[in-house]
């Protein structure tokens, strides 16, 4: 189940790539219906397995303003810097940059509590660091690789993944997973309408293969995913799955390769590879394997 997640959420990213290249489709207004189905996926679910009263509790209680400011601040945050980093660049850096979410994260802590990373962390930190200035400069400290706005809206995701990662921990011990992403969903979904709403199609192509697209990113990228990571939590530890959804910058990676002809550099390569192996670090070291949602939702 971790595995599927992470190659669905791998490919939903290589496939807006085209939407956006070649679907006449605008990263607001996809994020617009990818959370909105996405909620309302995720809200009917948790009614039908709890009950309409453990997910509908949280709007009777102060913890509602924790929710809208989640929903919009990270969820919507993360959704749309990552879709539009690949709108300015492509999936494979946009998902590279954004796995730099957990070495910000690991130094956020460390700020917090004054105790600098040492040992395994470290070494993830610096591979981390490392990797994503070999994937954004080849090497060269006088040019990009990548399109600028596209490394401003990666580092904005990655950024907005900590956010996210770190935010709602009281939320999540009080109310759990689904009832706080399912409405995090919506509230980031009628955020985003009122700037992307959902019925402008005056950029849209609309063609079979569009639609076909749409569908893929918003059921098996978003909503059947997410559902099957939640469930693999009930089997394996969050650390585990952790590590195997780590797979998701690689699909991503090698589906924009194969399908979008991306070509990377072979110092983009290594750099990409650092950024991988330095999350799965991060992932085993104890002390931080402790469930959070996952980057791409």
């Amino acid at each position: 189940m971790a595995i599927f997640s992470a190659c669905m959420w791998g490919l939903s990213g290589t496939a807006a790539q085209y939407l956006f290249q070649h679907g006449g489709v605008q990263a607001g207004w996809l994020v617009t219906v990818r959370m909105g189905v996405s909620g309302f996926g995720l809200i009917g679910w948790g009614m039908i397995r709890r009950g309409i009263k453990p997910i509908m509790g949280i709007w009777a209680t102060p913890y509602w303003k924790s929710l809208v400011v989640f929903g919009v601040g990270g969820l919507l945050g993360v959704q749309y810097t990552y879709l539009a980093a690949i709108q300015a660049g492509n999936a494979a850096s946009a998902t590279l940059l954004q796995y730099v979410g957990p070495t910000m994260v690991t130094l956020w802590v460390a700020l917090a509590v004054r105790v600098w990373p040492r040992g395994r962390q470290l070494v993830a930190v610096v591979l981390t660091l490392g990797g994503t200035w070999l994937l954004v400069s080849s090497g060269r400290w006088s040019t990009l690789s990548i399109p600028p706005m596209a490394l401003v809206f990666g580092l904005l995701s990655a950024l907005a993944l900590a956010f996210y990662t770190l935010y709602p921990v009281k939320l999540l011990s009080a109310w759990g997973t689904l009832p706080v992403v399912g409405w995090g969903m919506l509230i980031g979904a009628l955020g985003a309408g009122l700037r992307w709403p959902p019925w402008d199609l005056s950029h849209f192509r609309g063609d079979l293969m569009t639609w076909g697209l749409i569908g893929f990113v918003v059921i098996f990228g978003t909503l059947l995913s997410f559902s099957l990571y939640l469930m693999s939590l009930s089997l394996i530890s969050p650390s585990k799955a952790s590590v195997l959804t780590s797979a998701e910058p690689l699909v991503a990676a090698v589906g924009s390769v194969v399908w979008l002809h991306v070509r990377l550099g072979v110092l983009q390569d290594m750099g990409a590879a650092l950024i991988i192996f330095g999350v799965v670090l991060l992932a085993l070291t104890p002390g931080l394997r402790r469930q959070s949602l996952t980057k791409s939702v």
